[in-house]
């Protein structure tokens, strides 16, 4: 007689939070909402390859058939190598770096329009004076 493996969510969350100390979705961050995933989609396997944090949102998306198995192991890994720091605060100025770009590609396009209408104006100067000349002789 078979004895049928049973889940064991309790015990799935301690492995887990053993071997993935780091808190949040591993691939958002998101640290409300946070559920264990099974990534082989068998609740009684509880080795720690097979286990992943999500956001509900994404473990959502991954029961679906929207990330592989595979990517959710790369992203995990990388989430406890960064020990759950967000890697993007990079954005956080993000609106007014480009809004500053913007002003700066302005006022080069400005300088630069003066700048042909002076040399536009220093060749018409010129066509002039030499006609001049050349209708006084």
């Amino acid at each position: 007689m078979m004895t049928e493996k049973r889940r064991n969510q309790s015990e799935a969350r301690r492995i887990a939070k053993i071997a993935y100390p780091h808190p949040g979705c591993c691939l958002c961050g998101q640290t409300m909402g946070e559920e264990l995933a099974h990534l082989d989609h068998e609740a009684s396997n509880n080795d720690p390859d097979n286990l992943a944090w999500l956001c509900n949102h994404h473990h959502w998306m991954y029961d679906a058939g929207l990330f592989s198995p595979a990517a959710l192991k790369v992203q995990r890994a990388y989430w406890q190598e960064m020990k759950g720091r967000r890697t993007n605060p990079f954005m956080k100025d993000a609106g007014k770096k480009a809004a500053a770009k913007r002003a700066a590609n302005a006022a080069a396009r400005l300088r630069s329009e003066a700048a042909h209408k002076a040399v536009a104006a220093r060749r018409a100067n010129a066509l002039k004076a030499k006609t001049g000349e050349a209708a006084i002789r």
